[in-house]
């Protein structure tokens, strides 16, 4: 039960999904639960929020995971509605908040199908705007946003990929302290592969590639040796793991052949991690140390970046650590890297509020800061943020690179991090108010603006003066 959302639970979409695909009637389904026809309808139009006793009968009933049915969907609907009826070009039909979120809990596929429309809507103003000439492909999600939405959608967890990192471990049979040398013996032995380290200036901003002609794979010294070990994994993963990354690539209905290549990609990643941080080796040691970042870093020789990544990964049903969301922003606040979890869903174009720590991280480098901040729906949760350097592979004037690491979950697990424990209760947080980004949020008070909400006019009084230029009618 504890990991269960807390509050009312509303499941009517995926109810009446669960009970079209086991080709069930209503009437079908509420005597296998146990309750009338009549209740079961009004579950299904979200009218009433199911109890947690029957949450427990229809995860028993029909065998499926209760944490996933009760995740509630709507706030991704929610935050897309709030950024098209921001548009301009509906500043007549504008909704109420209220009324965005009944659309989105009591009629969400009527909400699915107005974010596809404006979607399409925005490809042909895009075009126009730029004379170009439109045609099926600018209809294609692109590759970035096409698989991190897959990746949501499954959770962000791949058994079979688990199952042949474990047996890949034991193959090699890995030793502590010399992983990388075991790995690369392995990848000698079954398939002829060498390894070489190779110079900066041989490789240039290369840090990874495969030499075809001489069988072998090459690493760029300019890598620290978790990322050189991290990359070695990745083409081990290619070369031996092939079946099962195109057993996942088959369900995942791409259509674009670099959204395609992209998650092979990200899979190969994702194999990569579990050679280094084994499933219920990493869980344990998670949970036991209170999710420590840096002592879960010392412990498997990863480096930030990869403990907080390997953290979103933690969905084996039965076996769950938190619900994580990760981030990676660089100087400039551009977010390279995003993945929704933990309650929180970021917006097409959210994640860049000034007052929210990953913002702040460069300012103490290499430090772990901790924050408490809520959203506009009055959602609250925790950021746990650092900045870290990536490899330099140009001349030293140029600079090295950096970018802060953001890991964040729902509030209520301050007791579960090692960070926040200390706090005596929920209510002592405090609590930053952010938005997920000035084109999104209409705090009018905030002194951090850039900008006035998409779809709102700006307002200049000659007789006040208020902290920010950006004042606009609400």
């Amino acid at each position: 039960m504890a990991d269960l959302p807390v509050g009312k639970i509303t499941i009517g979409p995926k109810l009446r999904k669960l009970r079209q695909n086991l080709n069930l009637n209503q009437a079908d389904m509420a005597a296998e639960l146990g309750i009338s026809a009549s209740y079961l309808n009004l579950l299904e139009n979200n009218a009433r929020p199911i109890t947690v006793p029957l949450l427990f009968k229809l995860g028993q009933t029909y065998d499926v995971d209760l944490r996933e049915i009760a995740e509630d969907d709507s706030a991704k609907l929610v935050v897309r509605l709030t950024e098209i009826f921001s548009d301009p070009a509906l500043k007549e039909y504008r909704l109420s908040r209220r009324d965005l979120h009944a659309l989105a809990n009591q009629h969400g596929q009527a909400a699915q199908s107005m974010i596809g429309l404006f979607d399409a809507y925005e490809t042909m103003r895009d075009a126009a705007y730029s004379e170009q000439r439109v045609d099926q492909s600018r209809f294609q999600p692109k590759p970035v946003e096409d698989v991190r939405s897959f990746l949501e959608k499954s959770g962000n967890y791949f058994e079979i990929l688990e199952i042949s990192a474990e047996k890949c471990r034991k193959d090699a049979n890995l030793r502590p302290g010399f992983i990388f040398s075991d790995l690369a013996a392995w990848l000698q032995q079954n398939h002829a592969i060498q390894t070489r380290l190779m110079p900066t200036n041989v490789m240039g901003s290369m840090l990874r590639q495969f030499d075809f002609h001489r069988n072998r794979i090459l690493l760029s010294e300019a890598m620290p040796e978790e990322q050189r070990l991290f990359q070695l994994g990745v083409q081990i993963a290619l070369v031996s793991c092939q079946p099962e990354i195109d057993t996942i690539i088959a369900g995942a209905g791409l259509e674009n052949s670099e959204s395609t290549n992209l998650l092979k990609m990200t899979l190969s990643n994702y194999f990569s991690a579990c050679l280094m941080m084994p499933y219920d080796n990493f869980l344990a040691a998670a949970q036991e140390t209170k999710y420590d970042l840096e002592q879960l870093s010392n412990k498997f020789g990863a480096s930030f970046e990869q403990i907080c990544h390997r953290l979103t990964t933690l969905n084996r049903p039965g076996a769950r650590g938190i619900a994580f969301f990760f981030l990676r922003v660089d100087e400039a606040g551009h977010i390279s890297k995003r993945l929704s979890g933990g309650g929180v869903e970021f917006a097409k174009y959210g994640g860049s509020c000034s007052r929210w720590i990953p913002h702040h991280a460069f300012r103490t480098p290499e430090q772990i800061q901790v924050q408490f901040a809520e959203l506009e729906d009055a959602h609250r949760f925790i950021t746990i943020t650092k900045t870290v350097f990536k490899p330099r592979t140009e001349p030293p004037y140029i600079g090295t690179p950096i970018f802060a690491i953001a890991l964040g979950c729902d509030a209520r697990h301050f007791k579960e991090l090692c960070y926040t424990e200390k706090i005596a209760s929920e209510k002592s947080f405090a609590t930053v108010p952010i938005g997920l980004g000035c084109q999104l949020c209409e705090r009018s008070d905030c002194q951090h603006r850039s900008g006035p909400p998409i779809g709102h006019e700006l307002r200049f009084d000659l007789t006040k003066r208020h902290v920010g230029l950006h004042h606009f009618r609400s």
